[in-house]
C-alpha cells in the first residue's frame, strides 16, 4: 500500500518537513502510519497559486511513535520536526503520535512540482468524479483532502510523469503568470544553454554545473576567438556576493586553462544597497532575465 497525502505548510508547524525527509500525524493517522512497512511510497501534494501539485514523495525507512523518538538523544537532536520538540516542550500529549522518516538516499522532493490536474487524476485509480460548476483544483481537493491509497500502478506513473516532466524542454515562448512563480534556476539555466545568442554572439557550450575547488559554476561557453565565459545563474537579485563567486570560478579557470576568462551573471537585478558599487566594478558583465508579457484565449 502507497499513500497520497495532503499538505499545508505552516510557518509555526512545518510538517512535512522536506529537508529532513520526516513527517508526524496523530490519532487515525499515526494508527495509519504505523502500519506502512520499509520500502513503501508517500506521496505529498499541496495547493499553490489555485492549482494542485505533486511535490515529493518519501520511501518509507521506519515509522516510530513520537515518545520514542523524543526518548532516543540521537532521534532527538539530529531531525527538528515540530511533533518531536513539541513533545520534549510539554505542549504535544496525544496517545497516538507517531513519525514517519523517509530514506534519505531514495527519498526525494521535486525540483519543479507535479501538476496534478483533471489529465493525471484520470490516469490514476482514484476514481475522482468531475462536475459542472467546480474548478479542477476544487474537485481534486475536496476527493483527496483525505489520505488516499495508492496502487502500485500509480506510484510508477507517477514516477514516469515527473521523469518526463523533467526530460522535456522547458516551452519558455509564452507563460503564464503561475508558471512564471514556478520558474527555477534550473529553467532559466537550460534557457542559456539552448539559446546562447542571449547573452553573446557565436558562443558554443562547452557544459553547465561544472565542478571547480569553490563549487559548480552554472553555464561555461566558448567564443568564437577561443576565450572562455563563465556565466552565473541568480533567480532574484543580487549582491557583492554573487560577483565574489563568480570572480573565484573565473580565477579558478585562469589557473587551469591557458585562455582569457571572462564571466557575466544573469540575474532579476541588482539589489538597490549594492547598485552604487556594482556600477563601478568593470569585471563581471551584469545581464537581467525577465518574461515578455503575451495574450492567448483563455
Amino acid at each position: 500500500m502507497h499513500l497520497l497525502i495532503p499538505y499545508v505548510q505552516l510557518p509555526d508547524h512545518a510538517d512535512p518537513l522536506f529537508n529532513e525527509f520526516t513527517y508526524g500525524d496523530v490519532d487515525q493517522r499515526a494508527r495509519q502510519l504505523k502500519k506502512l512497512v520499509a520500502g513503501t511510497y508517500v506521496f505529498f501534494h499541496t495547493s499553490k497559486h489555485g492549482r494542485k501539485y505533486i511535490t515529493a514523495y518519501y520511501v518509507v525507512n521506519r515509522v516510530i511513535d513520537t515518545a520514542d523518538a523524543a526518548r532516543n538523544r540521537l532521534i532527538s537532536e539530529k531531525y527538528k520536526n515540530p511533533h518531536i520538540h513539541e513533545l520534549l516542550a510539554g505542549q504535544r500529549n496525544r496517545a497516538d503520535d507517531a513519525i514517519l522518516f523517509g530514506d534519505p538516499i531514495l527519498s526525494r522532493v521535486f525540483e519543479k512540482p507535479l501538476l496534478f490536474d483533471r489529465k493525471l487524476a484520470g490516469k490514476l485509480s482514484l476514481n475522482i468524479k468531475f462536475s459542472p460548476g467546480k474548478s479542477e483544483a476544487q474537485v481534486i481537493g475536496s476527493a483527496t483532502r483525505q489520505w488516499r491509497k495508492l496502487k502500485k500502478e500509480d506510484a510508477k506513473l507517477l514516477f514516469d510523469e515527473v521523469r518526463a516532466q523533467e526530460n522535456n524542454d522547458c516551452d519558455f515562448t509564452l507563460r503564464s503568470s503561475e508558471e512564471v512563480a514556478e520558474t527555477l534556476e534550473r529553467d532559466i539555466e537550460r534557457l542559456i544553454t539552448q539559446n546562447p545568442n542571449l547573452v553573446g554572439k557565436g558562443l558554443k557550450l562547452l557544459g553547465s554545473q561544472r565542478r571547480t575547488d569553490d563549487g559548480r559554476l552554472d553555464v561555461l561557453f566558448e567564443d568564437q576567438s577561443g576565450n572562455l565565459i563563465v556565466v552565473e545563474v541568480k533567480l532574484g537579485r543580487i549582491g557583492r556576493d554573487a560577483i565574489q563567486q563568480t570572480k573565484n570560478y573565473v580565477r579558478y579557470l585562469r589557473t587551469q586553462q591557458n585562455k582569457k576568462v571572462s564571466g557575466m551573471i544573469v540575474c532579476a537585478g541588482v539589489m538597490p544597497a549594492y547598485e552604487e558599487d556594482l556600477r563601478k566594478q568593470k569585471d563581471i558583465r551584469i545581464l537581467v532575465h525577465g518574461w515578455n508579457l503575451q495574450i492567448q484565449e483563455w
